[in-house]
């Protein structure tokens, strides 16, 4: 089964904590993996392009949107109480996910997350990496 590469998510969060200010730079580069950044409530402030290729938007399209525009309609209360939960206690463990592209085909995914506050506004964030299996 093709999974996620951990290895690598662990290195991303490592760059993002060693250079917080750089952290759109940093997720900008990554090729592999999409990632999305979200605030506390749920919105994406940043996407890469891989990330954007993953589920057909673009980033101008999600950034300022709810998370669970891209979550099918019967997980996205699931999805968003998991998030909340991410957010207070920052963790969450390596998940599988049936998610949905902007023309609402679906696509199976397995997500890994990390928590962080000392990213653009100072505020907690989740950084999510994606990867399609």
């Amino acid at each position: 089964m093709n999974t996620i590469n951990l290895k690598r998510t662990r290195q991303i969060k490592e760059d993002i904590l060693e250079n917080p200010s750089g952290v759109t730079d940093i997720i900008g580069q990554e090729k592999e993996l999409g990632i999305c950044i979200t605030d506390s409530k749920g919105y994406f402030v940043a996407v890469n392009d891989r990330y954007c290729n993953i589920y057909g938007w673009k980033a101008e399209e999600l950034n300022g949107k709810h998370f669970t525009e891209v979550v099918p309609q019967e997980f996205k209360d699931q999805l968003k109480r998991m998030h909340d939960a991410f957010i207070e206690n920052q963790y969450e463990i390596i998940r599988s996910w049936e998610v949905q592209k902007k023309d609402k085909t679906k696509v199976k995914i397995q997500a890994d997350a990390g928590w962080n506050d000392r990213i653009l506004d100072g505020n907690p964030h989740k950084i999510t990496f994606v990867h399609v299996m």
